[in-house]
C-alpha cells in the first residue's frame, strides 16, 4: 500500500509538473533533480536522476540521438571519494523529420546515474551540485542548460518515496539486459540482417508487433530507411539498410535496443531488450522480409551505384570497389592533388627545391627525393590514423580536420610567414629553408621531410576528383586497409617530385645557376605571404576579429624576432629571444580565443543558413534544394564559391527554377554538418548536393566544379 501511495504520488508531481504552460519562447524542457534516498549510509549506492517535463510536440534525445541531434548530459560535481556510473537510458521512441529520423523521449523523460558514497563519509547535509544540457527540438532545435542542486544526508539509509518512483519507472522503461535474446548481423546482398532468436519471440507474429531496433552506434544503419521485419515463433528477422560501418561487411560487434510490443491477456505492453549482435551469425532461418509499403528505394551509393551525370566530372565511385580500385583511385586523387588550388602554397618551396638541386650530387638528389616522399607518405598515414581514431570514438571528424583548430591556423599562418622572410634573406635556416643542393647535407635531409609534412597539412583540407572514393572507401575497413588507401594518396602527392629527383635530365630546361635563382627565391617568398593571409582570413571566420588581432601582432613580433637574430651582439640575441618568446605567447593567445558565433550565409541573399529542417521545409514546397557544404579553410570551397557557383549563369538558372540555396559552414565543428557528410560518404568538404523537386536522393556532385556541371544538374533536378 505504502508503494503504491508513493508511486501515485509520484504520478501526480509529474502530471503537476507536465501541467505547467510552456512560453512560446522557451524554456522547453522543465528540469529538476530527483534521488530514490533523502539519506545515504556511507558505502551505499542509490540514484540520481534528472527528470525532464517537456513542451508538448517537443523532443529530447537517446543516447544515440539518430541522424541529427545531441544525446543529454548531466555532470555531477561529487564530494571527494563519491563516485558516479553510467546514466540509464529508457528505451527511447523513433522521431521522423522528412528524410531524418532521430531517436529520444517526448512528454517526460527520467535519466538516473548511479552515486556510490565512500565507506568513509561523514555523516551531516551535503549540498551536490549538478549541471545539465540538453538538445530539445520540434520544427527547430533550441539548445537548453540548467544548473541544479541537490540536497541529501549522510546517516541512516532513508527511502525518497517521490524520487524512487520516478527511478524505479525509468528502470522499468529501461531494456532488459542482453541474453534473453540472442543476436546476428550479416551483410546481405542488398541490406544489413538481424536475426533474433529467443523466449521473449515465441508466440511470434501472433503476439508480438511493431519490432523495432535502435544501434547505440549512430554509423551502424541509415535510420530514416524502414526496418523491415518478418516473425515466427522464438524467431525474427530485421532487414535494415547499411550505414557507413557496414555497408560492406560486418566486422564487430553492435549493440542496440530491440523495441516490441507484446500481447499479454488481451493488452498490449511495450518491452525492451538490449542486444550484442555477433558478426556473420544468423540465428534465425527466416527469409527476407516482405518490403514494407511505402519503403523508399535504396540511396544512391548504398544499396546501389548512381551512374555519373553527364559532364560532370570524374565521379566518386560506388563503396562497392575493390581494394585494388581504392589504392588506384587514391594513388590518381593525390597526383591530381598536385593541381588543385590548396596546394599552390608549396609550389614556391617545391618550385625552389628544383632550382636548387642542379648543383648536387645524382645520389644525394634521389636521397632527398625519398625523404621527401617519406615525409609526405608519414604525414598522410598519422592524419590518416587521427582521422580514423576520432570517427571510431564518434567525433565529428572530417578530412582537413586539423584547420578547424585556431592554433594550428594560427600556427601555419606563423609558419607560411616565417618561410616568406626566409625566401627574402631576413634570416636563414641553414643555407636555405630546404638547404637542398648546400653542402649542409643533413640541414638539406630535415628541409626535405619538412616540406613533404607541410604539403600534406596544407594540401589535406581539399578533396581532389577520385580520392572522395578513396576516402569513403577507406571509412568502412579495418585500420590496416584504410591506413593503406591513405598512403597511397600520399604516394600519388609525392611520386612527381620523386619522379625528377630520379631524373634530373627532366630539369634540363631551367638555364645555367647564377644570380636568377636568388631573384626567384625572393619572388616566391610572396606566395607564403598570400597563403599566410588566406590563413589569418580563416581564423577571423573561427575567431572574430580578436583572434585576428592577436595573430596580427604575433607576426609583427615574429617579424622583429627574425630580424633581431641577424644581428650581432649579445643585446640583439637576448631582445631576438624575448621576441620569440612574446610571438609564442601571442601564439597561445590567437589559439585559446572563443570560437565566433557561425556567420549567417552572407552578404549574398541568394544563400540561407543550412539545416535539416530548412531544407526539408523547402522540399515540402516543391522546390529543388542545392546545398553547398563548405568551409573557409577548404580552397576548392572557395574556388568554387567564386568561380562556377558565381557565375551569371548559373546564378540565373538558380532564380529561374527557383532552386532553394543553402550552405553549411564547416569551418568550426559542427556535429550535425559532419553527420550529413557521413551519410552521404563523404570525408570532409566540399560536397554539393543537389535535391530533385519529385523528391528521392539527392543528386551528388564533383568537388571541382564548372558552371555547365551545375546548371545540368539544375535541369535534372527539376525535370518531373
Amino acid at each position: 500500500m505504502i508503494r503504491l501511495l508513493a508511486a501515485i504520488a509520484a504520478l501526480a508531481l509529474s502530471a503537476a509538473a507536465s501541467a505547467q504552460e510552456f512560453s512560446p519562447d522557451g524554456p522547453f524542457v522543465h528540469p529538476r533533480l530527483a534521488s530514490d534516498r533523502t539519506s545515504v549510509a556511507p558505502g551505499e549506492t542509490f540514484h540520481i536522476a534528472l527528470h525532464q517535463d517537456i513542451a508538448p510536440g517537443w523532443h529530447t534525445y537517446w543516447r544515440n540521438p539518430g541522424d541529427s541531434g545531441l544525446p543529454t548530459e548531466l555532470d555531477l560535481t561529487l564530494p571527494e571519494g563519491w563516485s558516479v556510473g553510467e546514466m540509464v537510458w529508457p528505451s527511447p521512441k523513433a522521431y521522423p523529420l522528412g528524410p531524418l529520423t532521430n531517436y529520444g523521449y517526448s512528454g517526460a523523460v527520467t535519466l538516473p546515474v548511479p552515486v556510490t558514497a565512500p565507506a568513509d563519509a561523514a555523516p551531516g547535509t551535503i549540498e551536490i551540485p549538478a549541471y545539465a544540457s540538453w538538445l530539445v527540438c520540434e520544427d527547430i532545435c533550441v539548445p537548453e542548460d540548467a544548473r541544479l542542486t541537490l540536497t541529501i544526508e549522510v546517516g541512516p539509509s532513508r527511502p525518497d518515496r517521490a524520487g524512487a518512483a520516478l527511478i524505479n519507472a525509468a528502470f522499468d522503461a529501461a531494456p532488459q539486459p542482453a541474453g534473453a535474446l540472442q543476436a546476428g548481423l550479416v551483410r546481405g546482398p542488398d541490406s544489413l540482417i538481424l536475426t533474433l532468436a529467443g523466449a521473449p519471440l515465441d508466440d511470434g507474429a501472433d503476439a508480438v508487433s511493431n519490432l523495432a531496433f535502435f544501434p547505440f552506434n549512430a554509423s551502424v544503419i541509415d535510420h530514416a530507411a524502414p526496418q523491415r521485419v518478418a516473425l515466427d515463433a522464438g524467431e525474427a528477422r530485421v532487414d535494415l539498410r547499411p550505414g557507413r560501418l557496414t555497408r560492406e561487411a560486418v566486422n564487430e560487434i553492435y549493440g542496440g535496443v530491440i523495441t516490441f510490443d507484446r500481447m499479454d491477456g488481451g493488452e498490449a505492453a511495450r518491452m525492451a531488450y538490449t542486444i550484442e549482435a555477433e558478426p556473420g551469425a544468423q540465428v534465425s532461418g527466416l527469409a527476407a522480409a516482405p518490403t514494407a509499403p511505402g519503403a523508399a528505394p535504396p540511396a544512391p551509393g548504398l544499396d546501389a551505384a548512381t551512374p555519373a551525370p553527364p559532364d560532370a566530372g570524374p565521379a566518386a565511385p560506388a563503396p562497392g570497389i575493390s581494394f585494388l580500385q581504392a589504392a588506384l583511385f587514391a594513388l590518381i586523387g593525390g597526383l591530381i592533388l598536385n593541381l588543385m588550388p590548396c596546394v599552390f602554397p608549396i609550389l614556391s618551396m617545391k618550385a625552389l627545391t628544383l632550382v636548387e638541386k642542379r648543383g648536387i650530387e645524382r645520389a644525394e638528389g634521389r636521397l632527398l627525393g625519398l625523404i621527401f616522399g617519406a615525409g609526405v607518405i608519414l604525414t598522410f598515414l598519422a592524419l590518416g590514423g587521427a582521422f580514423l581514431a576520432v570517427r571510431a570514438a564518434g567525433g565529428d571528424a572530417a578530412w582537413g580536420m586539423q584547420l578547424q583548430s585556431p592554433g594550428v591556423v594560427a600556427g601555419l599562418a606563423l609558419l607560411m610567414f616565417l618561410i616568406g622572410l626566409n625566401f627574402l634573406g631576413v634570416f636563414e635556416v641553414g643555407t636555405s629553408l630546404q638547404s637542398v643542393g648546400s653542402g649542409v647535407r643533413d640541414s638539406g635531409r630535415r628541409g626535405a621531410f619538412f616540406t613533404g609534412v607541410l604539403a600534406v597539412f596544407v594540401a589535406a583540407p581539399c578533396i581532389a576528383p577520385f580520392m572522395a572514393g578513396a576516402l569513403a572507401y577507406a571509412l568502412t575497413q579495418p585500420a590496416h586497409v584504410a591506413l593503406t588507401v591513405f598512403a597511397f594518396l600520399g604516394l600519388g602527392l609525392a611520386l612527381p617530385f620523386v619522379i625528377v629527383a630520379f631524373y634530373p635530365g627532366l630539369l634540363a630546361f631551367l638555364p645555367r645557376p647564377g644570380a636568377w635563382m636568388v631573384r626567384l627565391r625572393q619572388v616566391l617568398a610572396f606566395p607564403m605571404f598570400g597563403a599566410a593571409i588566406w590563413l589569418v582570413w580563416v581564423l577571423a571566420a573561427q575567431t572574430g576579429a580578436n583572434g585576428v588581432l592577436w595573430a596580427l601582432i604575433m607576426l609583427l613580433a615574429a617579424g622583429f624576432a627574425a630580424w633581431a637574430f641577424g644581428l650581432r651582439g649579445t643585446l640583439a640575441r637576448v631582445t631576438a629571444f624575448a621576441a620569440a618568446l612574446l610571438t609564442a605567447g601571442l601564439l597561445y593567445a590567437a589559439a585559446v580565443q572563443p570560437l565566433a558565433v557561425r556567420a549567417t550565409a552572407g552578404a549574398d541573399a541568394m544563400w540561407a543558413d543550412w539545416s535539416p529542417e530548412a531544407v526539408e521545409a523547402a522540399r515540402a514546397e516543391g522546390r529543388a534544394v542545392f546545398v553547398d557544404f563548405t568551409a573557409a579553410w577548404c580552397v576548392t570551397c572557395q574556388v568554387n564559391k567564386l568561380g562556377a557557383l558565381s557565375e551569371r549563369s548559373v546564378t540565373d538558372h538558380f532564380a529561374a527554377h527557383d532552386v532553394a540555396l543553402f550552405r553549411a559552414d564547416f569551418t568550426n565543428r559542427d556535429r550535425r554538418i559532419a553527420d550529413t557528410l557521413a551519410q552521404h560518404g563523404a570525408a570532409g568538404v566540399p560536397l554539393y548536393l543537389m535535391y530533385p523537386v519529385q523528391g528521392g536522393a539527392p543528386d551528388i556532385l564533383p568537388p571541382l566544379l564548372t558552371g555547365t556541371i551545375v546548371t545540368r544538374a539544375v535541369d535534372r533536378a527539376v525535370t518531373p
